[in-house]
């Protein structure tokens, strides 16, 4: 019965490879030297390997239970570990695996066979071990993954990849290590045992298969900061750069532009690394042009993104090359891939951030009138919030472009941005609300009757202090406008939403002194001519000016400067309360010093204000000096900055000083202030604008002032149109609106060409006509408006002058009634009161 046949295969070799187990057991126990008895074939195999390679694990068991010697081998030197895997049987590798079988060391034969010479060894085995190891959708990563680390897989990866054989038996290698990759420790490993430099080296490979795992493999391992350094100093970068220039399957692109992107995350240096890899830019942007891909979209987008991230030249260098067109065309098409839509709208907002170049080229392209479009008809919240933070990046620094677009975006909906449960359309909406609580034309009334207060009365319990910093800001401007004129209704609104109290709160208790004295300055606006919200701050036990005092000598120059700004605000035009900061500690002319001299605008024009405002209560410099040299300074800054932000906010406190205590505004009109403002009138940005004709409003109550500005007014009209559009909301002086309609009477030359328009929206900068008289009222109307610009219109039909004077006294009178109010409480320069 042990005679082999003519296969060379006896009767116990066929039982054992037929799963004839009964038999197999009669035969052993008669003689058990069967139990290791080769084939007399080329292979030499006992019953165990038979048994293993037919797959038969009821047998293996079998033949393992009555004691065969599991560590045997063929003559090609192949053990149960390695038939198997040329085999492909993964369940039966997995019960050897769960035997844990001392001489039988599963994965530690993979890992030797996968790193065999022989293409098909390497190949079979890697396979197994890609399978072993493979991911599950319902638990990710598989619980294996740790065996095959501590086995050497890693290295035993990386040595294959230097290997000589052919790429494609590779793969499966490769594959296995993708399985893992996500493991630190399996990224610590692989960068140790050398794979960086080896997978670069693939990613020149004919087989694009072989390139795209490389590529995929090289991403995940740049994921952490310090690998990234390393895969750069590895020419990774030119190397992915080779493969977007030379290949066209995007199944491969995708991990290379993946890759490209995750390096450029790393670091600002890498980012830079990589933007100024000569055609890395050129090469990325081509393939908008020449694919539609989804994955490939999706990955390109993503990739602009992350390049451009907080790096002005690749910014320049992208918009260069043609992005924008491209990436407005996505957003545009992919209306129903949102992923897409998603990703390309936040490379807008990355190109635009902090960049006027890329800003103007991507409104140029129209991307904000897309952006608004996809604002107002999607609702999901995530591509929202992503659409409103690249319409803010693309409204830049500039005020009136910021106002633009908040008031493009709509004060309605900026108020449900702050009621949402997204941190950064809190911030947009704060934000958007701020800009458009200022300036000349401000909407603090549309906020407070579309209830945008109480909710951002409630965004200072946030625990991100940028938005808590924003929210105390808004609620500062929707409280006081130009020329510190109160806004009663808003005031009360933030009391009866408990504001002070949370104001006082957090300018006591604020780890933060930014946060603790921006809410002593909201305070000094919110309570600014008001009673009943001053007496509501003092009774709060935790409020003292001892506090905002000690401020004034902190660390940070700029808690220094808005201490003072705070003290000026409760001491405006109310000479009880500078009583109580003088009694409390008072200020000293040497805090301001620092300010007055220092080179920054900003700093040079608030300090020049604080200190007039409280040059009665400056014991170590006199009234009279104190006022003159602040005084002094702001004209200068009229005269010399070229800073829009800055000439808007002089001209703001200006407007503020024009009706404080007497003098003040003869002073400001004898030193040519007035020459300089009507300058202003000229400029092309409407805060400036419009800040400097309230300004000229104000001092038109002042003799000399009124005089000066109505020779300015009768040799350019155009001056006028500026000052009464935007003086609506104060009294000019009788006597100065009597003397314009003498002259108008008299006869006035035409407004000159070229004057920059009171009414033009940013659709209309490029071809914007000439302004002339006759556009003025075609504007008004346009607008509703029915003040003064049709007032002095003298192109006009006699009807409809008439019909505009009866608007014009209708609106006149609503004006005097809503002046009466604040007058009662905030006196005009003629008066010498500061009640």
């Amino acid at each position: 019965m042990n005679e082999p046949d003519e296969n060379g295969w006896s009767h116990i070799h066929q039982c054992a490879f037929r799963g004839f187990v009964k038999s197999l057991e009669r035969f052993v126990d008669n003689d058990r030297d069967l139990l290791e008895l080769e084939t007399a074939d080329d292979l030499r195999q006992t019953p165990f390997l038979l048994a293993i390679s037919s797959g038969l694990k009821d047998t293996v068991s079998c033949l393992i239970d009555m004691g065969a010697k599991t560590n045997v081998t063929n003559s090609q030197n192949h053990g149960a570990v390695e038939i198997c895997a040329i085999k492909e049987f993964i369940t039966l590798l997995r019960y050897l695996i769960s035997l844990d079988l001392p001489n039988l060391p599963v994965w530690k034969n993979l890992l030797k066979m996968m790193s065999s010479d022989l293409e098909e060894e390497a190949e079979a085995a890697g396979k197994c071990l890609r399978t072993l190891t493979d991911r599950s959708e319902e638990l990710g990563i598989s619980s294996d993954w740790r065996t095959f680390y501590e086995n050497g897989g890693v290295p035993t990866v990386v040595k294959v990849a230097k290997n000589t054989m052919k790429d494609y038996a590779k793969i499966p290698a490769f594959q296995t290590l993708l399985n893992v990759i996500e493991m630190p420790e399996v990224k610590e490993q692989f960068v140790s045992s050398g794979g960086v430099p080896a997978f670069v080296k693939l990613l020149k490979s004919t087989n694009t298969f072989a390139v795209q795992l490389c590529a995929q493999v090289l991403k995940d391992v740049a994921e952490v900061p310090q690998y990234a350094e390393t895969v750069s100093q590895h020419q990774a970068i030119p190397s992915l750069l080779k493969v977007l220039q030379t290949i066209r399957d995007p199944e491969v692109l995708v991990p290379v532009v993946e890759a490209v992107g995750t390096i450029a995350m790393a670091s600002p240096k890498l980012r830079s690394a990589v933007g100024s890899t000569q055609g890395m830019v050129q090469a990325l942007v081509s393939l908008f042009e020449t694919n539609n891909h989804p994955s490939l979209l999706l990955a390109l987008t993503n990739v602009v993104s992350q390049i451009v991230e907080g790096d002005r030249a690749n910014q320049n260098a992208f918009v260069a090359e043609g992005i924008t067109h491209h990436i407005v065309s996505v957003v545009m098409n992919q209306i129903r891939n949102k992923d897409i839509q998603a990703s390309a709208v936040e490379a807008i907002h990355k190109l635009a951030e902090a960049n006027k170049q890329t800003q103007k080229d991507l409104l140029d392209k129209g991307a904000e009138r897309l952006l608004m479009q996809m604002l107002k008809k999607n609702r999901a919240e995530a591509l929202q919030e992503k659409t409103a933070m690249a319409l803010w990046a693309l409204a830049g620094d500039n005020i009136d472009e910021k106002r633009e677009m908040a008031g493009g975006i709509g004060v309605q909906m900026l108020i449900e941005f702050v009621n949402s449960m997204s941190e950064n359309l809190h911030y947009i909406g704060s934000e958007g609300l701020c800009v458009l609580a200022q300036g000349p034309l401000n909407q603090q009334s549309v906020i407070a009757q579309a209830n945008g207060i109480h909710p951002l009365v409630r965004l200072m319990k946030s625990n991100k202090e940028y938005i808590v910093l924003s929210v105390i800001k808004t609620l500062r401007h929707l409280c006081v406008g130009i020329g510190k004129v109160p806004h009663e209704r808003n005031q009360g609104t933030i009391s009866q939403s408990r504001g002070i109290k949370f104001l006082i709160a957090l300018m006591v208790h604020s780890a933060n002194e930014v946060v603790q004295v921006e809410a002593a300055f909201t305070l000094g606006c919110v309570s600014l001519g008001n009673k009943e919200i001053l007496e509501e701050i003092f009774q709060n036990a935790d409020f003292s000016y001892v506090r905002i005092l000690k401020m004034l000598y902190a660390r940070e120059p700029l808690v220094r400067m808005l201490a003072g700004s705070a003290l000026a605000a409760f001491a405006y035009n109310n000479l009880q309360q500078q009583k109580e900061i003088a009694e409390q500690g008072g200020v000293r002319f040497s805090c301001f010093v620092p300010f007055l001299q220092s080179d920054d605008e900003y700093f040079r024009c608030s300090a020049a204000y604080q200190v007039v405002i409280l040059a009665r209560i400056i014991p170590d410099e006199e009234q009279a000096k104190s006022s003159a040299a602040g005084i002094k300074l702001l004209v200068d800054l009229l005269q010399d900055s070229r800073s829009e932000e800055v000439l808007a906010l002089v001209a703001d406190c200006i407007a503020s000083l024009a009706h404080t205590r007497a003098g003040v505004a003869a002073a400001i009109v004898a030193i040519n202030a007035v020459d300089h403002l009507c300058q202003m009138l000229l400029s092309e940005a409407e805060q400036v604008r419009g800040t400097a004709a309230i300004a000229l409003g104000y001092l038109s109550h002042d003799h000399k002032g009124e005089r000066l500005i109505l020779q300015r007014c009768r040799n350019d009209p155009y001056l006028m149109k500026v000052i009464r559009y935007y003086t609506k909301r104060i009294r000019l002086a009788p006597t100065f609106t009597e003397g314009w309609q003498h002259y108008r009477k008299v006869g006035l030359p035409p407004i000159p060409e070229g004057r920059p328009s009171l009414v033009r929206r940013r659709s209309q900068r490029e071809d914007a006509r000439p302004i002339t008289i006759l556009s003025f009222e075609e504007s008004s109307t346009a607008r509703g408006s029915n003040s003064h610009l049709n007032e002095d219109g003298d192109t006009s039909s006699r009807s409809s002058r008439a019909t505009n004077h009866q608007e014009s006294l209708h609106n006149s009178r609503l004006s005097l009634t809503s002046q009466r109010s604040h007058m009662s409480r905030v006196s005009m320069v003629h008066t010498g009161e500061e009640g």
